[in-house]
């Protein structure tokens, strides 16, 4: 087997890397590596633009940010070496519109961590914690979670897996964020460890492997070992940056109003696969979206089932990643966040579907329907990103 599909998969918390590997990254010849792997300086030019983020009327417009910058393209993704310069709200949770504590939210970045969702993995830990949770597409019909902390934390994350090629170029929006994650393939950790816009917590080298530990519990999947029993927590992860005190842009825009032109319904149901046919319900009475596996509650290691104030159903393009992750024929499915594409948002037991938009991988994912925003309930969100030829439907 070549050295381009060898398999690489590193879950077991071990350490890695290879010093000849950008060299062979920069030889891959996809255009599709984002360039700063090998190693080449952009010259960048940033142009400051101060928004406001207006607290009236029970709305709060999400923050956006603009710069002049060098972009590369990466996998049809553009990217860019410049980062957002993040707002700092005063008044809301960045990432969930809610009033935080003390009206401030606390000054400290997003933190994104990688959590299994093949069958072995549930039930999970730390899920129903995060302010968002996006689920992306692996290999062999698996998904995967990257759960966003910024106001809200979590005592146990888990079972905490690897890297994925979609991780970083989902959170290139959120400005210095933290990708917390256990091991990949050596091309991912050695590209995700060079961009500037990551701090980056493999738990595969010290000091950042300080953060995780073997977790043993009857309970849990961590009952069935390696890899299985690899958590962490949000204070472990942000405890190792210090120095991480730049708030994410309002990843969102937020009101208390159903826009105009939405549809009541009662379930979505979005098939990403066999092992993962997930069914999103609207709840009135606690007025969240409960998930399902068909008809099966998705439940936390306490019996409580996982739920959401929005669904962001995020129809993508997807193309097979160049290695293998977990063996042979098991190339990554690389989900493409940037360009346009449809979109469904489900809010307060209604839906709406338009178009989502992000131009370059700084910018952050927009909706809008018929040429006005569509608007999320303040609260917290999944983002699915949905192969755009899976059929996603739905019932009222």
């Amino acid at each position: 087997m070549s050295q381009r599909n060898a398999r690489h998969r590193r879950n077991n918390g071990s350490g890695g890397g290879s010093s000849g590997f950008r060299r062979r990254l920069a030889g891959l010849g996809r255009g599709q590596r984002i360039g700063l792997v090998a190693g080449a300086a952009l010259v960048v030019v940033a142009v400051v633009v101060v928004v406001a983020v207006v607290l009236s009327g029970g709305n709060t417009k999400g923050a956006s940010s603009s710069s002049t910058t060098s972009t590369t393209k990466s996998n049809s993704q553009t990217t860019s070496t410049t980062r957002p310069l993040p707002v700092v709200p005063s008044k809301i949770c960045p990432l969930t519109g809610r009033v935080p504590a003390g009206n401030k939210a606390p000054q400290r970045a997003a933190l994104a961590v990688k959590i299994g969702n093949d069958p072995s993995s549930r039930p999970q830990s730390g899920l129903d914690q995060a302010d968002i949770v996006y689920e992306e597409m692996a290999e062999g019909g698996i998904t995967r979670y990257m759960a966003v902390y910024q106001c809200q934390s979590a005592a146990l994350i888990g079972p905490v897996r690897s890297v994925r090629w979609d991780d970083w170029n989902i959170l290139q929006q959120y400005g210095h964020a933290i990708l917390a994650y256990s091991g990949g393939i050596t091309p991912w950790t050695v590209e995700v460890a060079s961009l500037p816009w990551i701090y980056n917590a493999t738990g595969s080298i010290d000091p950042t492997a300080n953060a995780f530990y073997r977790y043993n519990s009857s309970a849990l999947p961590a009952s069935l070992g390696a890899p299985y029993n690899y958590y962490t927590s949000t204070s472990a992860l942000w405890g190792l940056f210090p120095a991480a005190k730049s708030l994410p842009p309002v990843m969102f825009q937020f009101s208390t109003k159903v826009p105009v032109g939405a549809t009541q319904v009662a379930s979505a149901s979005v098939p990403f696969s066999s092992a993962s046919p997930v069914v999103w319900q609207w709840n009135q009475a606690s007025r969240q979206w409960l998930r399902f596996y068909n008809t099966q509650p998705d439940v936390d290691p306490a019996g409580r089932q996982l739920r959401a104030t929005n669904v962001v159903i995020e129809m993508v393009q997807t193309q097979p990643g160049p290695y293998n992750e977990s063996g042979p024929d098991s190339r990554d499915v690389e989900s493409i966040t940037t360009g346009t594409g449809t979109v469904y948002v489900l809010r307060h037991g209604v839906m709406l579907k338009g178009t989502w938009s992000r131009p370059a991988g700084l910018n952050i994912t927009r909706f809008s329907s018929n040429g006005k925003p569509i608007t999320l309930e303040p609260g917290t969100t999944w983002v699915e990103l949905v192969p755009d030829s899976t059929a996603v439907s739905f019932t009222k």
